[in-house]
């Protein structure tokens, strides 16, 4: 019973119901209590004008205003027992205006009223009086108050009943409306409700109303998002599987070449360093895994509620004491040149993962030898943007937006590498609104053509830049 309570109180279709209902009961109520009071006030008034027709029609030296008369027209007050309609006719000076007035000093009490309309009280009755002067005489039309409000009554209540009788199909015909106006609402939820978890196709929008069809829209437009999360992550557990499998079963390989006999320790040393190397790939292969699913599934409103804010520089430091002995091992430069001071808009554990995973690409994919320069720069609209550049093979253009794909890899080049490290990078850009961009080096190879640089841009509400700066060169 409660729950059916609760359900009624949170319906849209109810509430709607119960206001408009009771909105058009409270109009419809002043507005018969307008009508019976202007009905009854005409009614009056053309009473009032039938006293003083009748008073200018009478002829004062007429004898029906002198007649004798025991008539009685005094009825009683209840508009039940009324007679017929009765007006009284008279002269003030009439010796029978008394009597028929139940009065006797209504005459004195009329002479002293002025010629017009008056509400005039006998000893027991109430009466509605005309007086009138003409030819010297005073002619006074009177008709009893009791059944003028009859008539009145009657007259004002016959343009209030309609009103009240249409007052309940008024109520009926709302509830039937309201109801078709939701069914189209009804009809969807029901069709929801007998969907699987795999049907994500649009509802249709053609039948819905317009107040509705942008919520239908928005659905719609989350089914399609879903979809498509789905399938990118159908594709990328297909991917993980095939690059997971390769190295386990390269590893299954090596390991069975220990059950040959004839197998010499030199061959056992060098299948114990293959096992190694396939047990780090496989190892950063996974750790790439977990931070790829870790970035895919950030909350997004837990990161801008956060308001983090990372100093560069600190983070750099430590950052290139990580990777120098990857730089060493190749004989690399690695140069840093940036501003003292700036805070970056992003949390310290998104930005050393952005950082680390180009950085790690431009060391092994640039030749030993090689040049890695880091630099930053600021432009008039308080943007700013580190460029990421070294003297590698640089990528094609037609293939720059194409390595931010999950597992994919140039051909061509004999690094190993999961094809993870950039589709990170890129996902966490766009959680944190980085724009990334890939463009053609300062630095160039030795065949004279340039490297690959990689390009963040920051919107940074306030950057604080002193004069001095940080340039690290390491030369092996």
């Amino acid at each position: 019973m409660a729950g059916g309570s609760t359900r009624i109180v949170s319906s849209l279709q109810w509430r709607l119901l119960l206001v408009i209902t009771i909105v058009v009961t409270f109009i419809a109520i002043i507005g018969d209590i307008l009508a019976y009071q202007t009905a009854f006030r005409e009614t009056q008034d053309l009473q009032d004008a039938q006293l003083e027709q009748i008073a200018h029609l009478l002829d004062p030296r007429s004898s029906i205003l002198r007649r004798d008369t025991q008539e009685d027209l005094n009825f009683p007050e209840s508009a039940r027992t009324l007679p017929k309609p009765r007006v009284l006719a008279q002269t003030l000076d009439s010796p029978y205006l008394n009597i028929l007035m139940g009065d006797d000093n209504a005459v004195q009490n009329l002479q002293q009223l002025q010629d017009g309309f008056h509400n005039f009280t006998t000893v027991a009755r109430h009466w509605r009086v005309y007086i009138l002067t003409r030819e010297r005489e005073r002619i006074v039309v009177a008709q009893r108050t009791a059944y003028r409000n009859h008539i009145a009554k009657d007259s004002a209540l016959s343009v209030v009943w309609p009103f009240l009788i249409l007052m309940p199909l008024l109520w009926l015909f709302t509830a039937i409306w309201i109801r078709r106006l939701f069914r189209a609402t009804q009809e969807m939820s029901t069709e929801l409700t007998a969907r699987n978890a795999n049907d994500l196709s649009p509802l249709d929008t053609k039948h819905v109303p317009t107040e509705i069809r942008p919520f239908i829209i928005a659905l719609n437009r989350l089914f399609s998002q879903l979809q498509a999360a789905i399938e990118h992550d159908k594709k990328f557990i297909s991917h993980a599987a095939h690059e997971l499998r390769t190295p386990i079963t390269a590893l299954t390989i090596q390991i069975a070449r220990f059950d040959d006999p004839d197998l010499t320790k030199d061959i056992q040393h060098k299948l114990i360093g293959q096992i190694r190397a396939g047990i780090a790939r496989t190892e950063q292969l996974l750790t790439q895994l977990l931070s790829m699913a870790r970035a895919q599934h950030q909350q997004q409103q837990h990161i801008q509620a956060a308001h983090a804010s990372t100093d560069l520089l600190p983070l750099l430091r430590d950052l290139i004491a990580e990777i120098l002995p990857l730089a060493e091992q190749k004989q690399q430069n690695l140069s840093v040149d940036i501003n003292e001071d700036i805070k970056l808009p992003i949390s310290t554990n998104d930005l050393h993962t952005i950082l680390k995973n180009i950085l790690c690409n431009a060391i092994k994919y640039t030749p030993a030898g090689g040049h890695i320069s880091i630099h930053t720069q600021q432009n008039a609209e308080n943007e700013l943007s580190m460029w990421i550049e070294d003297n590698g093979q640089g990528i094609a253009e037609s293939e720059r937006k194409l390595v931010f794909e999950p597992f994919y890899r140039i051909l061509g080049n004999n690094e190993n590498g999961s094809g993870l490290g950039l589709a990170i990078v890129k996902t966490l850009c766009e959680q944190w609104h980085i724009s990334i961009s890939l463009a053609d080096s300062s630095l160039h190879n030795h065949e004279d053509k340039p490297g690959l640089a990689v390009i963040l841009l920051f919107s940074i509400p306030e950057i604080h830049v002193q004069l001095q700066s940080w340039t690290n060169k390491i030369g092996l």
